[in-house]
């Protein structure tokens, strides 16, 4: 294991940093869309805008990648979505956000496909769901900090706005001391999205579902806890201990998932999430205290997900598939990402705040079944 952190370390350090920049800017645009009084249904559609860049990237990153290599490809693709955070703080309209959460989401898709290749490629498959997770937990915790950034500055202001494009900025200046150590093991191959499929199906089911799960925690978390009046420092903190409670399970978990295997991992996941999001339901009546206890218990349960989805898809995958793989589950996952806000601003606004654990727990239990019809 320390053989391949040697060689991932700075890829995992720019994976985190980008969390940052991103974790801020979702909170952020969440909480200024609030405050501009835009109606759910339009909050789920800007927030859906990023999943439709973020699902478009995968088509385009193996082409990017091949001709300009990983380092380049994460650099421009930083300055692109730097640019566009900031640009949202100048054009506040629904409008105007869709169309740039459209290029932010294309932007940060292109820099994961790079960053989860090159980490897969440097990893053998007995350490893969302990190397990957050590990457999830530290964009857990950057994701954790943005919580908290969130109060450092007016979301009425470009501050914010200019923070986040900020750290899009450094995230790329870890990887230029890896520069020479680029993944170049094997030459990227041609794999569609079908033969993944064939090979690792409950890899492709599970990224998936935990695209919606993701998305609906980041993007409608922070809404409704705005929606059942907690103040700004409440909103981060209601976030932030779902951030902490992943990034405490995802080690451990992944331990598990090399150790038991990950179908088994992903079915008891899944199952103890559904359970969690009915807990928020009866904490809805409870008070804030019983809220965060359920927001720390599904961000244990949600969070971890995607790694361990990631690690047993790339189990079977050949190391000349990686760059195809990690494009076709960063796909998927953006799929699944597009329905997320779309059926929880749906479901909020037919149903009110509730809805946003209902949809949470439907997607976990269906998380359960995927488990256990596929392999």
């Amino acid at each position: 294991m320390r053989v391949a952190l040697r060689s991932v370390w700075a890829v995992i350090l720019t994976g985190g940093l980008v969390q940052l920049g991103n974790g801020l800017q979702t909170d952020l645009l969440g909480v200024r869309a609030g405050i501009e009084k835009f109606p759910p249904l339009a909050i789920g559609l800007i927030m859906a805008g990023y999943y439709v860049g973020y699902s478009a990237g995968p088509l385009v990153s193996p082409f990017v990648i091949r001709a300009l290599g990983h380092v380049r490809a994460i650099w421009i693709a930083m300055i692109i979505a730097a640019a566009a955070i900031a640009l949202h703080g100048v054009f506040v309209s629904p409008s105007a956000w869709t169309l740039l959460r459209i290029v932010s989401g294309l932007a940060i898709s292109v820099n994961f496909v790079a960053v989860e290749s090159w980490i897969n490629d440097r990893t053998e498959n007995r350490v893969r769901g302990r190397v990957f997770a050590l990457y999830m937990v530290w964009q857990m915790t950057a994701m954790t900090i943005a919580q908290f950034l969130l109060t450092t500055g007016d979301p009425r202001t470009m501050s914010l706005f200019l923070l986040s494009a900020a750290f899009f900025i450094v995230s790329g200046i870890p990887i230029l001391f890896l520069s020479r150590d680029a993944a170049a093991h094997a030459p990227p191959e041609p794999f569609g999205l079908l033969s993944l499929f064939r090979i690792a199906p409950l890899g492709v089911l599970a990224t998936i579902l935990s695209g919606v799960s993701w998305a609906v925690v980041f993007t409608f978390g922070p809404v409704y806890a705005q929606r059942e009046g907690f103040t700004l420092s409440q909103i981060g903190f209601f976030m932030g201990v779902a951030m902490v409670a992943g990034a405490l399970v995802q080690f451990p978990l992944g331990w598990v998932s090399d150790h038991i295997g990950r179908r088994r991992t992903i079915g008891l996941m899944c199952g103890a999430g559904a359970f969690a999001s009915l807990f928020g339901i009866w904490a809805q009546t409870q008070g804030i205290v019983m809220l965060d206890i359920s927001s720390a218990l599904i961000g244990a349960l949600v969070f971890p997900l995607y790694g361990i989805s990631v690690a047993h898809a790339n189990d079977a995958a050949l190391p000349s598939q990686r760059v195809a793989a990690a494009a076709g589950l960063v796909l998927v996952f953006g799929l699944g990402s597009i329905a997320g806000p779309l059926l929880t601003g749906w479901a909020v606004s037919v149903f009110g705040s509730v809805a946003y654990f209902w949809v949470l727990a439907a997607v976990m239990g269906a998380s359960v079944t995927a488990a256990a019809i596929a392999r």
